[in-house]
């Protein structure tokens, strides 16, 4: 349908200096690029009411859709891509909406925002807007509603930045839109269209501003959100607000959001998503009659969220750890996974999409996000030749697709991320020598968000960082062996393995300490330095996070690792994880069996969040100079670790088709869950002293294994 129309922009001769976009914020071009918000609109009459209006609507680079005066939505979906990215993602998506008018018209008003303005953003370098629109009218029949032009089109002139709009600059005439040659490759993304709903401050009350007079106003919302903002103003001469939202602590953790300059009374909607604990508003009436702010309001937009898991337990820390993980997952699901709505980075930063997708498993169960999160990224490495900007995370991407395949049985998936899978493998083996020892590479991040010796793990030099992008990079090996497996491209199948085996020889060479029975971080040899890449120290180092790798995936020997694990968990003095890293860590507990001993105190180690409980913090503690947020899906897996270790969930057979359990307690006096699955959800409930009460969905297959431990490749 949306192929038959038209891609439209604002007349070029009248607004030259508005038809090019920049690929990113990492564009060269976007400092350059003057900012503008255009809008369209078209009106068409009908001699019988329309029953249901189909949608598809795409705009570069942001677009917010409405159908006679009504929001619809905001969009598009996002094409992905990377840190830095430079190049024009291969696909540009597509919205799709259904709205029911009941009217004998219908009028359509787009606003479209020309240049990207957080790291999300992506463009293919032009502006345009393109619409299709089936009517349905009252008696079946249907007539089609094109872009083309014959729309209006202008520029809004209000809008000077995406969180400055002055109220009182007149907007352009109308004129006919432009027709504009498509650079646009569209597909359809087989996702659910962002939710959005009004959440007003818990202490909000409408208030009065007398003339001549600044009035300042805080309110707080009862969870930190992902919002847009929204206000309603009675006004009858000049004024300005201010909004500077807050996640948790005002006098740190503030963002100036939104300046709205006006003259008359308004219903003020942002154009600026932000994550929000709380608002601070700077009212200044500069008229002469009193101004009166009816409302101020966060719009609410996410994923739609279905709510299928469950857990509860004897503790209320782990209960309040749970649900303050799920709260971070949902305000972080966007058209593309979010490591928070505060950064809003790109899909390369997969490390954080990977933990979030597994909690949804058990949270959720929509695997659809996921998917095209998986597919999205497999587009950027192709479009780099298998870079990407933090090697470590390239790796985990491998994992997210497998574990994707695991929940949803979905084999359609693989010739989808074939070629990104192989591009990526040949890059990762182009940093390496011939004993496959990366030495090379074009950085060693991310590892963590820590500080060692005035160092930061984000971008280590070799000594912090180079056994453990090599433990990572032994685990892609053996995934990517295991994907051709299945694929059936058994001659990659088995280059992969021949890699894994030369390097897993190679690092117990090159890293094992047998005085200490530990790995250590990586060598201290001269390398290059740069912006992402630290000079190298004359330092040994000891972190859990090498050695956890090295476990988790059978880098270690066997015989070794229960040990290698109980030396560092007893060892606080070694450089050790902050909660992001922790999900590695728990995984590796379990897969050695040392779960009942250490699970459930590493699990502890949230309780310092619980006293903020409307907000998921970055880290167990800032870093100077860096300044945490409170809205990171990252540090979210205990929300994914309770369910999946108490219920020892082991899938056998993609897509539940068979499966293990191992229900234990772990020292808790009871605990309750459900599972969602394809076939239905898996429940359980255990009691100390009691035997399991468990129902399995009918097409589920069960195997019982007390005696469980997780294949972690």
């Amino acid at each position: 349908m949306i192929h038959s129309a038209k891609w439209i922009w604002l007349d070029e001769k009248k607004y030259k200096d508005y038809q090019k976009a920049p690929i990113s914020l990492f564009d060269p071009y976007s400092t350059d690029c003057k900012f503008a918000v255009a809008e369209f609109k078209k009106k068409v009459e009908f001699e019988k009411k329309i029953k249901e209006i189909k949608i598809e609507i795409s705009g570069d680079v942001k677009f917010w859709l409405y159908v006679n005066d009504a929001y619809v939505g905001t969009g598009p979906v996002g094409a992905g891509g990377d840190y830095e990215i430079d190049r024009s993602m291969p696909v540009q998506y597509y919205n799709t909406y259904v709205v029911k008018p009941d009217t004998d018209f219908v009028e359509f008003y787009v606003m479209v925002q020309n240049v990207p303005s957080v790291l999300c953003d992506m463009s293919q370098g032009k502006n345009g807007l393109i619409l299709a629109a089936k009517c349905i009218l009252e008696d079946g029949s249907e007539e089609m509603v094109y872009s083309d032009s014959s729309w209006l089109s202008r520029r809004n002139n209000s809008y000077l930045s995406q969180n400055k709009v002055d109220l009182t600059l007149c907007s352009d005439r109308w004129n006919y839109a432009e027709e504009t040659e498509p650079v646009w490759n569209l597909k359809k993304p087989d996702i659910l269209m962002l939710e959005e709903e009004e959440i007003i401050p818990e202490d909000f009350v409408p208030f009065s501003v007398a003339p001549g007079e600044m009035k300042e106003v805080v309110c707080e919302f009862d969870k930190i959100y992902s919002i847009y903002h929204y206000l309603e103003v009675e006004a009858y001469g000049e004024y300005t607000i201010l909004i500077r939202d807050f996640e948790r602590d005002f006098q740190k953790n503030v963002n100036l959001t939104d300046t709205i300059t006006g003259n008359s009374s308004v219903k003020f909607r942002g154009i600026s998503m932000v994550s929000s604990g709380g608002m601070k508003l700077f009212v200044y009436n500069g008229g002469e009659k009193p101004l009166r702010v009816n409302k101020a309001a966060g719009l609410f937009i996410h994923y739609p969220i279905m709510n299928e898991g469950y857990f509860h337990c004897s503790d209320e820390v782990f209960n309040k750890i749970f649900r303050m993980g799920r709260h971070a997952l949902k305000i972080c699901r966007q058209s593309i996974e979010l490591d928070s709505p505060w950064h809003q980075e790109n899909l390369g930063c997969c490390g954080d999409y990977y933990i979030a997708s597994l909690m949804n498993f058990f949270t959720d169960g929509d695997t659809k996000l996921t998917r095209l999160d998986i597919v999205r990224i497999a587009d950027c490495l192709k479009l780099y030749e298998g870079y990407m900007f933090h090697t470590t995370y390239s790796m985990i991407w491998l994992m997210m697709g497998y574990d994707y395949y695991l929940f949803s049985g979905d084999i359609s998936i693989f010739p989808e991320i074939s070629e990104a899978i192989e591009l990526l493998m040949e890059k990762m083996h182009s940093y390496a020598g011939t004993d496959e020892i990366i030495n090379d590479p074009p950085s060693y991040m991310f590892v963590d968000w820590l500080v060692v010796d005035g160092i930061s793990l984000h971008h280590p030099p070799a000594a912090l960082g180079q056994a453990v992008l090599n433990a990572f990079y032994f685990g892609g090996l053996n995934m990517a062996a295991k994907l051709m497996g299945i694929m059936g491209k058994y001659d990659m199948q088995k280059r992969y393995h021949d890699r894994a085996a030369v390097l897993q020889k190679s690092f117990q060479e090159n890293f094992y300490d047998a005085e200490k029975g530990l790995y250590f971080d990586g060598h201290n040899f001269k390398h290059w330095s740069g912006k992402w890449m630290q000079p190298n120290t004359d330092k040994r180092y000891f972190s859990w996070h090498t050695n956890v790798i090295a476990v988790l995936y059978d880098l270690a020997p066997k015989e070794k690792q229960i040990q290698i694990m109980e030396t560092i968990l007893n060892d606080m003095t070694l450089i050790n994880p902050q909660p992001y890293f922790m999900h590695f860590v728990l995984e590796a507990v379990y897969k050695t069996g040392l779960f009942e001993k250490y699970g459930i105190r590493q699990l502890r180690r949230w309780e310092v969040m619980t006293d903020f409980e409307k907000g998921l913090q970055e880290g167990w503690y800032d870093m100077s100079g860096y300044g945490f947020d409170y809205s990171h899906v990252w540090a979210g897996t205990p929300t994914y670790q309770l369910p999946s270790k108490l219920s020892g969930l082991q899938i056998l057979e993609p897509g539940f088709k068979k499966i293990s359990l191992a229900p234990a307690l772990y020292g808790l006096d009871f605990a309750e869950m459900e599972i969602p699955t394809p076939y239905g959800k898996i429940e359980i409930r255990m009691e100390q002293g009691k035997e399991p009460v468990i129902k399995i969905p009918e097409g589920i297959s069960v195997e019982e294994r007390k005696d469980f431990v997780k294949d972690p490749i």
